[in-house]
């Protein structure tokens, strides 16, 4: 149940409401009282000035309590201040008034925008001073490009140029020309740089203007040009022809040219010849409209499809190096591309398809066959082969070809159409072969002993095809091989019972369970080249004893008892030992107890002796072989028939 309020308050409600609705109701707003004291204060309805002997009321000394304070008034004034200066240095920057500056200074550089390469040219240099105050000590310096000389001695590399121009005065010109010599190649931009340092007064410090110019080389003083063919095949023999015309209206003096070679390259020879290096030429002095043509003969080999580039570059001499370029003049490049060989050869000895050395035996034929075939899409006309021998093993007495013609005379033998009609037009992709035999000559029995002997074969094919541009029309391809013969290294063994440096006891013939003692020796001889790790081995059978005994006694020899081995580490052999103190020879003794089984027989005192070692020359393995050595001892001069049998 909600209570009722009284009725008296149910009145004051009504009145409250009728007030606050009512257009002629009093203010009834509530005064408020001042902040700072309970005093009541009249408020002023005009802006009228008081009277000075107005009473201050409170409200007047709130006022001036709450006025700027000190720290306001100093931020207010920095603020000021502040813009006071930048408004103050706005203007004298503006204005220029006592200050240097590098933009206030100009240099000026008058001259030909484009010159002609090795003629003499000079530029006039303006320094301008617009700043208020004077430049002292001022100091010009040019900076020239690569290729300029002096044009006073054009063989001189001018790099640089200073000149001291001294105090510019304020708003004053300074004038100053430079000359030189510009080489480079055609349409080429050069640079030159003016640098102007100074001081101003008052100051220590140095300060620096600098300007660039740009000229352009509309020629070139010398024209440098390379004639020769744009492809070859891998190595096909041909010529450059390097041409050095003078463009310039002066004497070029000390004129060098320098070729630098690609990889693969062969220098054969050069019209005019080259300096040590074989890539550089001392053409001289060249007068105006002068021409000097160098023709440089060389190989290049490499492989199908390769490029390869010829640098050549042509200046004057450099006064410290002879050898030198000191300024270039101009460069060019030449490109050659390599097309595998239009025909292919292969030669192979005796079955030996190898591209390297072939090792030969001295008098045994060696069959040499040329295996050809047509690489090019077009047939070849005339084809000739040829192969030139020579050596210190070859003998022209042996030489048997196969269709072809032996010219003697000239150590060569020619397969030609006139031999082999099928070489008169060999269709594209076409192959054959021609063949011939060979001996080599046996050296070790020569008066003029050969070290190292060999057959030297370079097989050659030639041929036509139609002419293309930059291709040779005259074909060439080339081949070489080499045979290298190795030595007839020997080893010889035998028996001796008188002979020899050990004294040998025991009954003769050797007498059933009784001990005879023998000396073996082994001889190792070798011809023409030497013999590394040399060694021979045997063994002795189980009635065999081995004494210990070595002479010399230097040599390395072993005994192993258990497999009855014999080794003689022989080392290095030299080169023909036949009948000299130089070759190698060993003995060891043993010792022969005969059995009742061999009465009658003259047994194995020695098995069968291998020599083994390794050809310094042929890099081969090379052996020889000694058969079996008895009781029979024939090399000894004390031997009677019948000495080597053994008896009861």
């Amino acid at each position: 149940m909600i209570p009722v309020p009284p009725a008296d308050d149910h009145n004051k409600i009504e009145e409250l409401k009728k007030s606050l609705y009512s257009r002629t109701a009093p203010d009834v707003r509530t005064r408020r009282k001042l902040r700072f004291n309970d005093a009541e204060s009249e408020v002023r309805k005009s802006w009228e000035r008081p009277s000075e002997d107005a009473v201050e009321t409170p409200l007047n000394k709130n006022y001036e309590d709450h006025s700027m304070s000190f720290f306001t008034k100093l931020l207010i004034g920095s603020v000021i201040f502040c813009a006071a200066a930048i408004g103050i240095g706005a203007y004298l920057f503006l204005n220029g008034s006592n200050l240097i500056s590098a933009n206030n200074i100009a240099i000026v550089i008058s001259g030909p925008v484009s010159v002609p390469g090795g003629s003499p040219v000079s530029f006039d240099i303006n320094v301008v001073n617009n700043n208020n105050v004077d430049l002292q000590l001022a100091d010009l310096s040019v900076s020239f490009p690569d290729g300029a000389t002096d044009p006073t001695d054009p063989t001189q590399v001018l790099r640089s140029y200073t000149h001291l121009l001294g105090d510019i005065p304020s708003g004053g010109t300074v004038k100053q020309t430079v000359g030189a010599i510009l080489f480079g190649e055609e349409n080429l931009q050069k640079e030159i740089t003016a640098t102007v340092t100074y001081k101003v007064k008052g100051s220590s410090s140095i300060f620096t203007k600098t300007q660039t110019y740009d000229v352009l080389i509309n020629s070139s003083p010398i024209n440098l040009t390379v004639a020769g063919f744009n492809q070859i095949t891998s190595g096909q023999a041909f010529d450059l022809a390097v041409s050095i015309q003078s463009n310039s209206q002066q004497t070029l003096k000390n004129v060098l040219m320098k070729a630098s070679y690609p990889f693969g390259y062969s220098f054969a020879s050069a019209d005019l010849k080259p300096l040590s290096d074989n890539s550089t030429w001392k053409v001289g002095d060249i007068p105006p409209g002068g021409k000097r043509t160098i023709t440089i003969h060389g190989t290049l080999t490499g492989e199908d499809s390769d490029t390869r580039v010829f640098h050549f570059a042509v200046g004057a001499q450099s006064s410290t190096a002879p050898s030198a370029i000191g300024t270039e003049y101009m460069a060019v490049e030449q490109d050659l591309s390599i097309q595998k060989p239009f025909i292919s050869l292969n030669v192979p000895i005796d079955d030996d398809q190898s591209a390297g050395d072939h090792v030969g035996q001295f008098n045994q034929a060696e069959r040499v066959q040329i295996n050809w075939f047509n690489n090019l899409p077009v047939p070849v006309s005339n084809m000739q082969i040829t192969a030139q021998l020579s050596g210190s093993a070859y003998d022209k007495t042996s030489v048997q070809p196969d269709l072809g013609y032996f010219q003697s005379a000239d150590n060569q033998i020619v397969w030609s159409q006139q031999t082999n009609p099928e070489l008169a037009s060999v269709a594209a992709g076409a192959n054959g072969s021609v063949s011939f035999t060979i001996f080599p000559r046996d050296t070790s029995t020569a008066s003029n002993q050969v070290v190292n002997p060999t057959i030297s074969l370079e097989v050659g094919v030639s041929g036509n095809r139609a002419q293309e541009t930059g291709v040779s029309g005259s074909l060439t391809s080339a081949v070489t091989r080499t045979i290298k013969v190795s030595p007839n290294v020997s080893l010889t063994g035998r028996i001796v019972r008188t002979a020899g440096p050990f004294a040998n006891t025991g009954l003769i013939p050797p007498k059933v369970e009784q001990p005879t003692t023998y000396t073996v020796v082994w001889t190792v001889d070798n011809t023409t080249s030497s013999v590394a790790n040399a060694q021979v081995t045997a063994t002795l059978p189980p009635y065999v004893k081995w004494l210990g005994a070595v002479s010399p006694s230097t040599e390395n020899m072993t005994y192993d008892k258990n497999s009855g081995l014999v080794t003689w580490n022989i080392g290095n052999v030299g080169t023909y030992t036949v009948g000299s103190g130089h070759r190698r020879e060993a003995d060891f003794q043993i010792s022969f107890t005969p059995s009742i089984n061999q009465v009658d027989q003259s047994p194995t005192l020695v098995n069968q002796s291998t020599l083994t070692g390794t050809d310094s020359f042929t890099g081969v393995s090379l052996q020889s072989q000694q058969d079996y050595l008895t009781t029979r001892f024939s090399t000894d001069p004390a031997y009677k028939d019948g000495a080597e049998t053994v008896v009861k």
